[in-house]
């Protein structure tokens, strides 16, 4: 009896900190409305910590998720997985991007995996260490195809003693190491941070959980997960926009990818009973 009173009062308690979160998200808060969602697939169990998304083309994604060394073929047609590809062994995986034949990989540790020709029996798996580790929370990265460079932002914290600063390193494409120039560097104080509401829980800063660059226009696209937002950047870096989303449609955000076409794909972890699920997203004009 006493057991069954101990987990009744867990239960509840759960229950009563979840409803004061989700009032407290709830105040004062204007969510926006530029960002409409077109299509949207429910993804499979195996997806449901879906944590990075990249278009092998433009019916097909290559996915990963937060615990297994598995790439998750996903078939946007077919509304199925149609390959898994084990790369590596169980881990902390975050972000993938897919460049030509090859697969990247990285992990929150900072690790690097590059799996050439993914989808051969004959693949070839490199692994690189770069600059950050686990207290760094890596989670996101892309290629800038006109310079080749890498870019990333830690999630957690930057390589400064000083944590006031939203930094976006650049990394080599050839070894992933840390190259002594920054691509951008803003303070939280910066404007493109601030959010009109009077709830203290929507201006703690910005959590990156997922970046990805336009293929056409260059601009930077970066998702926080935590609260969620999607701010979009010049292409030298530059802040535009900051737009804060709805979390009863992007419950935890961690993944974005573009096809060919410029369309951009928005994928969600499950969370607060809200299954994993996948946005194709049209970001109206003002």
């Amino acid at each position: 009896m006493k057991d069954k009173f101990i987990v009744a009062a867990i239960v509840v308690g759960i229950l009563t900190f979840a409803g004061v979160i989700y009032w407290m998200t709830k105040t004062d808060v204007e969510y926006s409305n530029r960002l409409k969602i077109s299509q949207s697939w429910d993804l499979p169990f195996e997806l449901r910590e879906v944590s990075g998304i990249s278009h092998v083309d433009d019916h097909r994604l290559a996915c990963v998720q937060d615990e297994k060394g598995v790439i998750f073929i996903y078939d946007l047609n077919k509304d199925s997985l149609t390959q898994q590809v084990k790369f590596g062994p169980r881990g902390d995986y975050e972000a993938i991007r897919v460049k030509d034949s090859t697969a990247y990989i990285l992990q929150s540790d900072g690790q690097i995996y590059e799996v050439i020709d993914f989808q051969s029996e004959n693949r070839k798996v490199n692994r690189f260490q770069t600059e950050f580790s686990s207290f760094n929370d890596m989670e996101s990265f892309d290629f800038i195809k006109h310079t080749n460079e890498v870019i990333t932002i830690p999630k957690e914290n930057n390589l400064l003693e000083n944590r006031d600063e939203f930094i976006i390193y650049k990394l080599s494409s050839n070894d992933f190491s840390l190259q002594d120039e920054r691509f951008i560097s803003l303070n939280y104080n910066d404007p493109v941070f601030k959010i009109d509401t009077n709830n203290w829980l929507r201006n703690q800063g910005f959590l990156a959980s997922e970046l990805t660059v336009h293929p056409h226009t260059q601009e930077i696209y970066i998702l926080d997960s935590r609260i969620p937002k999607l701010m979009i950047l010049s292409p030298d870096g530059t802040p535009k926009q900051l737009f804060l989303l709805n979390p009863e449609q992007f419950q935890q955000p961690e993944g974005l990818s573009f096809d060919s076409k410029g369309r951009l794909y928005i994928s969600n972890e499950e969370k607060s009973f809200i299954k994993q699920n996948l946005h194709l997203v049209e970001l109206r004009s003002n």
